[in-house]
């Protein structure tokens, strides 16, 4: 191994180092006791309102709740929860007025892709978790809320 060699390796390790050190520092910003929690605006209220309404809605139907707001770069994935052997990935969206379509019409392509990415992202995790490795049967369903009514849309859409 060549000096040059093992400086850019040394520089690379230090460089994760940090970045590692960075995420961290980042993930506890929300965790420290004296900082007040982060301000929520009013949509994102009445979204927290909404996935509440929707958990209890699923939950009544005999679901269980395994995950919340999984956040990864490709997306957010509202509510994971199991119903039997299948893994439910959950969709929560409102819509004051359906004049253009609805709350079900807004989860279009690019939104189902979106989905798709992130479900790809946690899957291992879910699977090690939940399913002791083995990966589950999954879907994508919607729970939709136009001018305040519930509907639950099994399978809201499907993977090529």
């Amino acid at each position: 191994m060549t000096d040059d060699t093992l400086r850019l390796a040394c520089e690379l390790a230090l460089a994760a180092r940090r970045r590692a050190a960075k995420r961290r520092r980042r993930a506890s910003r929300g965790t420290a006791p004296d900082r007040p929690p982060p301000r929520r605006s009013p949509m994102q209220r009445r979204g927290d309102h909404h996935e509440a309404a929707a958990l209890r809605l699923l939950v009544a139907q005999g679901l269980t709740l395994l995950a919340r707001n999984l956040w990864c770069r490709a997306g957010e994935i509202d509510l994971v929860m199991r119903e039997g052997d299948t893994l439910v990935f959950v969709e929560v969206r409102a819509r004051a007025q359906t004049r253009f379509g609805g709350a079900a019409a807004s989860i279009g392509r690019e939104k189902q892709a979106r989905l798709a990415r992130a479900a790809a992202h946690w899957l291992p995790e879910l699977a090690r978790r939940h399913w002791r490795g083995a990966p589950p049967a999954a879907r994508f369903d919607a729970v939709v809320f136009d001018a305040g009514h519930p509907q639950w849309l099994r399978g809201a859409f499907w993977l090529p």
